[in-house]
């Protein structure tokens, strides 16, 4: 069986899958130990990768002027004069981590859209809906079909399994995001558009 292209990281001797690991341990702001630790790669495999990530947010993020330059640093009150282990040409890497982490909370925040008549998506639907009972995370919308409203005349109303057109569609979405989370995605889809690659220097 062939091995499985990483998408994300040209010319990596990582799977995606392992690469999606080291992801997840930068997004939740794990050391390069921790990370290694629970990755089972090496620290400076690690290291290297977040050094990547980081760089990557620099060219491709979310911001298109150059940090460095701007007279007002947001995030120099919290970093001051601290590199982290960058290099002095991108010092401001660090800076530019913390505002993407949040602006990512508010803007990649987790929605998925579920139909009651496919039977699988049904079973998550009700899952996801029963287990946020106590936590309260998340928001569920039924859309109802077009054509169709509720008593009101609205085509959408809070999501009751009890009382669901089989039809509609239910969205779901977070009520207050998990930072980590939404980091994470926003990474993931930056990774797929803009790769990594090995082969490139830090």
């Amino acid at each position: 069986m062939p091995k499985q292209k990483n998408r994300r990281y040209r010319n990596a001797k990582i799977s995606e899958h392992r690469l999606k690991r080291v992801v997840e341990c930068f997004s939740a702001n794990l050391t390069v130990k921790e990370a290694a630790h629970r990755t089972k790669l090496s620290e400076p495999a690690i290291a290297s990768i977040y050094m990547r990530l980081r760089l990557k947010l620099k060219t491709n993020g979310m911001f298109t002027f150059d940090i460095a330059k701007e007279t007002h640093r947001p995030g120099q009150a919290i970093w001051g004069k601290v590199n982290r282990g960058a290099p002095e040409h991108h010092k401001e890497l660090h800076e530019i981590e913390l505002i993407s982490r949040i602006v990512a909370a508010h803007k990649f925040s987790y929605v998925e859209k579920l139909s009651p008549s496919d039977p699988q998506q049904w079973e998550r639907l009700k899952k996801l809906y029963l287990s946020d009972r106590r936590l309260q995370r998340y928001n569920f919308i039924e859309v109802l079909p077009e054509g169709l409203t509720d008593r009101d005349g609205e085509n959408q109303r809070p999501f009751d399994p009890m009382d669901v057109h089989m039809n509609s569609t239910v969205i779901i979405n977070e009520k207050m995001a998990d930072p980590n989370a939404a980091f994470f995605r926003y990474l993931w889809q930056l990774l797929l558009k803009s790769p990594l690659d090995a082969s490139e220097k830090v």
